[in-house]
């Protein structure tokens, strides 16, 4: 189910079978206000609506970096929001961009003080199928 998504830059569905919102990016070419909607309030409302227990992060074909006003704010706040409706699991599909991937890499030591595990999968498949072994 399509929960919200911006042309060009983003998809956000969700699963409802292993309770898990999926974001699909193609570009990170974001800017705040787009990223709280769709992420913060749209994405973060269902997910808390519908009993989530995973965010999975697909940037396999995801180009460049998030600007640094929400990379601020992922630092500051996206995490606290995910603990705080119920998400234990931050599940990602690396990149082939070296600099996604190192953006990404940057979440790790975030999430530990929230409580949320990190998961790198090849694939949403693979997240899928981990979500259903590790319910």
């Amino acid at each position: 189910m399509v929960v919200h998504q911006i042309p060009g830059i983003l998809v956000v569905d969700w699963n409802d079978q292993v309770k898990a919102t999926i974001d699909t990016w193609t570009s990170y070419a974001i800017t705040l206000d787009q990223f709280r909607e769709a992420i913060l309030q749209k994405g973060v409302a269902n997910a808390k609506l519908h009993g989530g227990r995973a965010w999975v992060m697909d940037a396999a074909k995801a180009k460049g970096a998030f600007p640094q006003d929400v990379q601020n704010l992922i630092a500051s706040e996206v995490f606290k929001i995910f603990a705080s409706i119920g998400i234990k699991y931050f599940i990602t599909v690396k990149s082939s961009s070296t600099i996604t991937n190192l953006a990404i890499g940057r979440y790790t030591a975030l999430l530990g003080p929230h409580g949320i595990k990190m998961v790198d999968v090849p694939d949403v498949k693979t997240a899928i199928e981990w979500l259903k072994a590790n319910r």
